[in-house]
């Protein structure tokens, strides 16, 4: 099994981020998204966790599966928390009418989706070092 090196791990990654977070609309603005982009980012979650997880030869498939379905939920939930009480703190709660009517959907989405990644991208490194 040939491994993917680090720097085509990073620009898939960046690549992929920007692409949804200029194509997909801010759950975070007023009226939100549709329920299909709900799916749709947690997609992305998971093609990021099998980018991530690929060099992982030390475990099983089936471990492999099953971490990268439960990082992956874990990392959704959390995103979603975490980034709406970021909005919260620097917009006050008026968060989605600014996001809304400033043209900020872009600079939300971003946010969001590169925290996603990070949280995916330590909670993986975790589950790396234990099974080193």
């Amino acid at each position: 099994m040939k491994s993917i090196s680090n720097f085509y791990k990073t620009l898939i990654i960046i690549v992929l981020t920007l692409i949804i977070s200029y194509s997909f609309p801010s759950m975070f603005a007023k009226g939100g998204m549709n329920m299909k982009f709900h799916y749709f980012n947690f997609l992305f979650v998971l093609i990021v966790g099998v980018i991530l997880i690929y060099d992982f030869y030390k475990i099983n498939f089936l471990k492999k599966i099953v971490f990268l379905f439960t990082v992956s939920l874990f990392t959704f939930i959390s995103g979603i928390y975490l980034v709406q009480e970021i909005l919260k703190n620097v917009y006050d709660y008026d968060y989605e009418l600014h996001i809304r009517f400033n043209d900020a959907v872009f600079n939300a989405n971003i946010i969001f989706y590169s925290i996603l990644v990070f949280i995916e991208l330590l909670s993986f490194q975790i589950i790396k070092r234990f099974y080193k």
